[in-house]
């Protein structure tokens, strides 16, 4: 077999993003050559048969190649500029809490509880039984289902007629047969039907070849990679110093997401230096640890933008943003009277802004109004059967780690960066939007490995033994395996210095993270610009963006 590149496949990746008519300004184009990737493998890191090692490669030198256009734009400096990837750090970028550790304790650790803030309000992730919907189950007619909990799971449990609590069967294996002895009652379809009349999130696992026959599946992938449109021409310019000393020093972000997509887009924008503000509401449930990881960078507030109060103060931070991100549901923020056409009659015309849409489905298409989640990415998409069948299976398992969703934030990074270049070159708001089925389609389309090198891949990660893992093996389940597997393999990966960071002074302890992946040379602290450690959610007093960050 002939040498495989990690580094020679992540350029031929990086070139073919250019072929999915991205929307970027001619300045972009002209900077290709910047890249450079480095520590080149001849074994992917991810033990998955997708090159999902090359992707995030690419796109990471995607995010580079942008960056060093704003920074020439910015600085006025056109000497030779380099944007850097280290090809095993971008791979392993999707790993970030499977690496991380507060005080040396990884997320998994019960004892991770004693140190984080509790905003699982409805126990999805702590009660095992209601944590268990989460997952595939096999359907009446032969086929495969994946339910999911959300961030309530209650409304999904009532609908297949199952309690909502059941301390009896508050064990994976117990609560996994009571869920899919329903399941196995009810064909795909019904199931399909019944989880869209509550408005939950769910997806038939389909195989590549059935998504892409779907009407859904034909719009998406006849779409680029990220969508650009322009709100308005008439506003002026965006002005940037160029004293920086970040190449976004001084770009205000609203950070309006939860969970990891939309949380990965703005603490990359943190790493350039952009101000984000993260706001979430006490009243609303979240995954309690990835603030941990998430929250670098940014200053956190609790406004409840229902009431009076927190509506004052989101409007007064409106009037200096540059950059709204919304990870919510499709028309959830618009339904406050936030969304991007209301923000264009506020500002009529004055200032103009960035509004970056986060979603699983995308836009337009059958399916854009469905909530979904990572793993709902990966069952529509054909990347579960893919997975599934690679391992040996007829049935199809979760991929390692949560690709589609770190794939759709540093997609809505990029789009965020070139979003913000249009603003610098001509003026107007714009609309961006990003989607996890859109990465997972991308990620599809590149082809699985080569067969002797998946053959080798999964040998070293000891996924030979096809009972390891199964359609019942869950998210959580499928990344430790693969992580342990990884650190058996690469046992310094924690103690690398250039892929990981601490923080020793932070509100949960000594937190180490995942550091940024795209360095920018010569400008050294451009891509280190994180003006604050981490912190909880609602941390920091809503007093404005003239508050020092610390």
């Amino acid at each position: 077999m002939t040498s495989y590149s990690t580094v020679e496949t992540s350029k031929q990746v990086l070139l073919s993003t250019f072929e999915h008519n991205l929307p970027v300004l001619p300045e972009v184009w002209a900077n290709v050559n910047c890249v450079e990737f480095t520590t080149d493998s001849a074994q992917p890191l991810i033990p998955i048969v997708l090159k999902a090692h090359e992707s995030f490669a690419a796109l990471k030198a995607l995010e580079g190649i942008i960056a060093v256009t704003l920074c020439k734009k910015r600085f006025g400096d056109n000497k030779d500029i380099k944007a850097l990837v280290n090809c095993n750090h971008a791979a392993l970028f999707p790993a970030m809490s499977f690496l991380s550790t507060v005080d040396g304790i990884p997320k998994w650790d019960p004892e991770m509880k004693q140190k984080i803030k509790d905003t699982d309000l409805n126990q999805v992730y702590s009660n095992i039984y209601r944590r268990m919907l989460t997952n595939i189950y096999r359907t009446k007619d032969g086929r495969f289902y994946h339910l999911h909990a959300s961030l309530n799971a209650t409304p999904t449990f009532q609908a297949l007629g199952l309690p909502s609590y059941d301390e009896e069967k508050n064990e994976k294996a117990r609560a996994q047969r009571a869920i899919e002895t329903i399941t196995q009652q009810l064909t795909s379809d019904v199931i399909d039907s019944m989880i869209r009349d509550i408005k939950q999130a769910g997806s038939p696992c389909l195989t590549r070849a059935e998504f892409l026959d779907s009407s859904h599946g034909k719009h998406i992938s006849s779409r680029p990679l990220f969508e650009l449109s322009q709100l308005e021409s008439t506003s002026p310019a965006l002005k940037l110093s160029p004293q920086g000393p970040n190449i976004l020093s001084g770009v205000k972000v609203l950070d309006l997401t939860r969970v990891i997509a939309g949380p990965v887009i703005t603490r990359t924008l943190a790493e350039y230096g952009a101000q984000v503000m993260r706001i979430t509401n006490h009243n609303l449930p979240d995954q309690s640890y990835y603030a941990v990881d998430f929250n670098f960078g940014k200053r956190t507030i609790d406004l409840d933008l229902k009431s009076p109060e927190g509506r004052k103060v989101f409007e007064k931070l409106l009037e200096d943003v540059d950059v709204i991100v919304d990870g919510y549901r499709p028309g959830a923020i618009a339904r406050l009277g936030y969304g991007p056409d209301d923000l264009l009659k506020r500002f009529a015309g004055a200032r103009g802004f960035v509004y970056v849409k986060e979603s699983c489905y995308g836009e337009g298409g059958e399916w854009s109004d469905r909530p979904g989640w990572q793993q709902i990415a990966d069952s529509v998409s054909g990347v579960s059967w893919a997975n599934g069948q690679a391992l040996g299976l007829e049935e199809p398992v979760p991929p390692p780690f949560p690709l589609a969703d770190f794939g759709a934030g540093e997609l809505g990074c990029i789009a965020t960066l070139n979003a913000l270049h249009h603003r610098l070159i001509k003026g107007g708001s714009y609309y961006t939007s990003v989607s996890l089925v859109k990465y997972n389609d991308w990620l599809m389309s590149l082809g699985p490995y080569p067969k002797q090198l998946w053959k080798t891949m999964a040998k070293a990660h000891g996924l030979e033994d096809s009972l390891k893992l199964s359609h019942q093996s869950n998210f959580d389940e499928v990344g430790l395996t693969a992580i342990t597997s990884i650190q058996r393999l690469h046992p310094h990966l924690r103690e690398d210095p250039e892929l990981m960071q601490e923080a020793t002074l932070t509100h949960f302890g000594a937190v180490k993270t995942q550091g940024p992946v795209v360095r920018i040379e010569p400008y050294k602290t451009a891509t280190k610009g994180w003006l604050n450690v981490t912190r909880p959610a609602g941390y920091d007093l809503p007093t404005g963006w003239a508050v020092e960050l610390q």
